[in-house]
């Protein structure tokens, strides 16, 4: 052979072979991140590029339909890249998912095992692995799961709460949930947030809110959420619970023997429904001056409404006394103000509690709480001033209410 040819040979030698590298390295780099793009090359290694594929196919079907089955094509390039390369996690989800849907339910749980033992960081596996948790009734397996799953891809995290917000209401879900909260992991908030859209489980998350507030803990810094459980576990029959954790998270204690939260107005209510709640319905309304230590109460022409409430334990039947100090009333004679006691427990309520109109200046009134197993009860401030043709304004300085 002539020395061109050779020489010929060997430069098309060393350019194909540059050509497979390439072309290898392009696939590793794609695999992954564009695993069509990867595929449509065609040349080894081809195992994760087909797990990548199908993993991708398996994510956009499930957007579409959460209870799909896998389709023909998903479920041969997962084949196809398991038997290529054993280690290519991503084809793991599809190959369970079409054994359970073959029907082979067993086959597919010991692979969700086998396949949470090769990687943690597959979302879709992490999913199926707490999901058969929860379907065996392992709470504790499956909120430890969802924290792990959490801790490994934070951006996933709305993936998971919804689960662990539905398992909070489960037996046994309280001895892993307080620890992982009270270390108040950056999902926390968003945990709160989910599990105030599961009604049945709100007493739980409560319990738990509670139990973290406290020691060695001490997540005691109120937010949003917490106002917001607070208000729900109240409004469906869980007032106790909804002020211990209200108490626990600061809210003002009442000087002895009084009964109503804030009877000076002089700070601005938070712990709602246990502080004063203030209306506004455009015509009246509610404010208060925690400087000036008043309530204030403005209204147009014919106006009248509940301007302010909130919710009290009363204990124990009897004689209590109302004493208020308030003035601006009497620049309107057709205006009234008055104050109602009302069992917040239905079932529990004794005969009504007739009002107490309020005057102007300094002034007391004696109520009379009947005998019932009611405790909890609405106080609220009722102004009316409908054949009125001029407005309103009304200081309130003081209103207190205690036992005789």
């Amino acid at each position: 052979m002539k020395m061109s040819a050779k020489f010929s040979l060997l430069i098309g030698s060393g350019l194909l072979a540059a050509g497979v590298v390439w072309a290898q390295s392009t696939v590793i780099v794609y695999e992954r991140r564009a695993p069509g793009r990867a595929a449509m090359i065609g040349i080894p290694p081809q195992g994760w590029t087909k797990a990548s594929l199908s993993h991708a196919l398996q994510g956009a079907r499930l957007v579409k339909n959460p209870e799909s089955a896998p389709g023909s094509l998903e479920r041969q390039l997962a084949q196809e890249a398991f038997a290529a390369e054993p280690l290519a996690t991503p084809a793991l989800s599809v190959l369970i998912q079409s054994l359970a849907a073959d029907g082979t339910q067993r086959k597919s749980e010991r692979l969700i095992e086998l396949a949470a033992e090769l990687s943690r960081r597959d979302n879709l596996v992490n999913a199926m692995q707490i999901d058969e948790a929860l379907k065996r009734k392992q709470t504790q397996r499956a909120m430890g799961l969802l924290g792990r799953a959490m801790s490994v891809d934070y951006e996933v995290r709305y993936m998971y709460l919804e689960r662990m917000a539905a398992g909070t209401a489960s037996a046994g879900a309280s001895d892993v949930l307080v620890p992982m909260l009270g270390r108040n992991p950056k999902w926390s908030l968003d945990y709160w947030n989910a599990v105030l859209r599961v009604p049945n489980a709100l007493v739980r998350a409560g319990e738990i809110r509670r139990r973290i507030a406290g020691t060695p803990w001490n997540v005691n810094n109120p937010s949003k959420t917490d106002f917001e459980l607070i208000a729900e576990l109240a409004k469906r029959g869980h007032p106790a619970l909804a002020r211990d954790i209200a108490s626990s998270l600061g809210m003002s204690v009442t000087s002895s023997g009084e009964l109503l939260a804030g009877s000076m107005f002089n700070h601005q209510p938070r712990f709602v429904p246990f502080e004063w709640e203030l209306l506004q319905t455009g015509d009246v309304g509610a404010t208060i001056d925690s400087k000036a230590g008043t309530l204030a109460i403005s209204s147009l022409p014919g106006a009248s409404g509940v301007v302010a409430r909130q919710l009290i334990e009363i204990s124990a039947p009897g004689v209590y006394r109302l004493r208020w100090s308030l003035a601006g009333l009497a620049a309107n004679p057709d205006a009234l103000l008055k104050f109602r006691l009302t069992c917040a427990e239905p079932t529990r309520a004794g005969p009504p509690i007739p009002p107490i109109t309020i005057g102007e200046g300094n002034g007391s009134a004696v109520l009379t709480i009947p005998t019932s197993s009611c405790a909890w009860y609405g106080a609220t401030l009722e102004f009316g001033a409908q054949s009125s043709s001029v407005g309103t304004d009304i200081a309130i300085e003081r209103l207190s209410l205690r036992r005789e």
